[in-house]
């Protein structure tokens, strides 16, 4: 009988195991299912469903979770039905190209595959469905934008191979005697909202994350250790919740501090162009980069980045360090740290140096881009010179610098590139890009357009830029920032130019909307690292501890930073203004003609935008904001 309730058991305990693998194949990522090798969870951090470590697959023969599968479901529905029902009359490609769309972000969202071969879809797609050429299409691929991530990525790849960061921490700790836990969550926030406005948020969060639980795993040993010496001086039953509590402590800031490196490397990333892959994904949708600059970006978006941090810095220090004292937590720790530091990578050298430096210039060359481009003109008065051509400038002087630490070589060498380096990021970008280039051809636009501009001519432009930061921040929770960028930004560009609107109005809320997503562990890439690495620590992060922390945090930075950003984009971008000449494409599909009018609610102005209609073939007659529409042929003359 026994034997028999024992073989119960375990059935039934085996049966538990079976059904929690198979729930978390329905739910939010845990942070045991990702992998913890810096060389995985760089992927893991865009892709965390694809990267799960969980066995059970129970679809097309163990190869997909159950969300996959139903992603894959979604998505072939999407574009089946939008193909053989065609709801967008008037043109026709539009219903292939938004079942396309919908494809790809059905794909990208649960991760049918992995995202950078979803990003390929495009170019497979859209000239079988007739919405453009294959030369067309591939063009998207490889652009002045792929060339900045390069050049970008190269020197954050350098920083974490000479370990300037891990050493900057330290010094920094040694040199201010931080110890109290609301001091080192704030050192350790600021340094990386610092970083990440130089380096890629995905890579600071992976220099950073390591050494954090290092020095929390030492606090917490000593914890043990010195609860263990003092066990004779007190009884037995008092003294175990002594252990308990004080243990208690370290795993409780553990956590806070593995969110504020979290939240603060996204604050930071929002603040400059390459910051964050959805900022990256920005400069490349339409004329955009015309009009962008590093120190645009940055009046644009230094204000509510630092608000992000602050807000972030006030909302875990009352979770996590009010009240707190550890007394593990001692410069004596610190020191033994950084000995060991030095032990490993030697004292600080030549080649970290050189690499601060190269990191410092490529920031100046790209802050300062338009007094710089200005002295290089062709003879045509064409700027000659970009951001790519500043980006890899620098991170081409790693290549031809030697290294005194590893003799006959150079600060960085290719064997390293090839394994940190994101390859796949330049395909994913590319697959957006050739999606908003689809939007076009295809004038699936323009039917987005002539809808948004019912829905968006009586709201205020405050009330528009609260409702798109808002939406996107909520999208991004659910769909992850990057498949919600590649998705929306180009979606929202192309509408605005269609209903004749300011297209910053759009797409600079939007953008910054991506990067807020605090409340769950898999909306941003930062996120999904210090879930995966708190798999090192005795307690690792949970669900609710993202979301206790984010939701707080995420609603107040949607309201400051609505008020923020409005004003800040009508100085750094004049967004607040009607459709802007540059946005239109003359003798394409739009004319600037001189003809007076009131436009955007009460803007009255000489000179305005006419967008050629789509289903004229001849393009003999084009729509101004208001309506009204006029024959081209006298200023096609003109």
């Amino acid at each position: 009988m026994e034997n028999g309730q024992q073989s119960y058991s375990r059935q039934g305990s085996a049966l538990g195991r079976s059904l929690q693998r198979a729930g978390s194949s329905l739910t939010l990522q845990r942070a045991s299912t990702l992998p913890t090798q810096d060389k995985q969870l760089r992927h893991a951090a865009t892709m965390p469903i694809t990267h799960d470590q969980e066995n059970l697959r129970p679809c097309c023969g163990g190869m997909w979770k159950v969300q996959q599968f139903v992603g894959f479901v979604i998505g072939l529905t999407c574009f089946i039905s939008l193909s053989v029902f065609q709801p967008i009359k008037d043109y026709p490609s539009a219903n292939a190209m938004l079942g396309i769309t919908l494809l790809c972000g059905a794909f990208w969202v649960f991760e049918v595959g992995p995202i950078y071969i979803t990003a390929l879809l495009p170019v497979v797609m859209m000239p079988i469905m007739g919405i453009t050429s294959s030369e067309i299409a591939a063009q998207s691929y490889w652009n002045m934008i792929q060339m900045l991530v390069i050049g970008t990525y190269l020197v954050d790849i350098a920083l974490e191979e000479v370990h300037l960061p891990r050493r900057v921490v330290l010094k920094l700790l040694l040199i201010t005697g931080v110890v109290q836990p609301a001091l080192l969550l704030f050192s350790f926030m600021l340094l990386c909202w610092v970083l990440s406005m130089f380096c890629n948020n995905i890579a600071v969060t992976l220099m950073i994350t390591p050494f954090a639980i290092e020095i929390m795993s030492s606090a917490e040993e000593q914890a043990r250790d010195l609860m263990a010496s003092d066990v004779s001086s007190s009884d037995e039953a008092s003294d175990e919740g002594f252990v308990d509590a004080s243990i208690e402590e370290v795993q409780r800031f553990s956590s806070g501090l593995l969110l504020g490196i979290a939240y603060s490397s996204t604050a930071g990333g929002m603040a400059t162009l390459t910051g964050t892959i959805t900022n990256e994904v920005l400069y490349g949708i339409g004329k955009v980069p015309d009009q962008l600059s590093y120190s645009k970006w940055w009046v644009y978006a230094a204000g509510t980045s630092f608000a992000t941090f602050v807000i972030g810095y006030i909302v875990l220090y009352l979770r996590y360090c009010r009240g707190l004292q550890l007394k593990t937590l001692t410069r004596e720790m610190f020191e033994q740290e950084h000995e060991e530091l030095v032990k490993e990578i030697g004292p600080f050298s030549r080649d970290e140096f050189c690499v601060g430096l190269i990191q410092l210039l490529q920031f100046l060359l790209l802050l300062f881009r338009p007094s710089i481009a200005s002295y290089f003109i062709s003879p045509y008065g064409e700027t000659l010179i970009s951001d790519p051509t500043l980006a890899v400038l620098p991170a081409l002087l790693l290549f031809f610098i030697p290294s005194v630490v590893r003799p006959r070589q150079a600060l960085l060498a290719w064997p390293d590139v090839h394994d940190k380096f994101d390859f796949g990021l330049l395909l994913l970008i590319g697959g957006g890009f050739a999606i908003a280039h689809g939007f076009s051809e295809s004038g699936l636009n323009i039917a987005i357009g002539q809808g948004l501009a019912g829905m968006t001519e009586s709201v205020h432009p405050f009330t528009l830029n609260l409702m798109i930061i808002f939406m996107t921040s909520i999208a991004t929770q659910m769909f992850s920032a990057i498949g919600t960028a590649t998705t929306m930004l180009p979606a929202l560009y192309a509408a605005a130019i269609n209903a004749v609107h300011n297209p910053f109005a759009f797409v600079l809320p939007a953008t910054l909307g991506c990067s807020l997503g605090f409340m769950l562990p898999t909306a941003t890439p930062a996120n999904v690292v210090v879930l995966a690495k708190s798999q090192e620590l005795s307690r690792s992060l949970k669900i609710r501890d993202f979301f206790c922390s984010g939701l707080p945090l995420n609603f107040l930075v949607i309201v400051i930073g609505s008020v923020l950003t409005y004003f800040s984009g009508g100085t750094a971008f004049d967004a607040l203004s009607p459709f802007p000449r540059w946005a239109c494409d003359e003798g394409v599909t739009c004319l600037w003609v001189p003809v007076p009018g009131t436009v955007n609610s009460g803007v009255h102005v000489l000179s305005q935008a006419c967008m050629i209609r789509a289903d004229d073939p001849d393009a003999t007659t084009c729509r101004l904001w208001n309506g009204t529409i006029l024959n081209t042929s006298a200023y096609l003359v003109m």
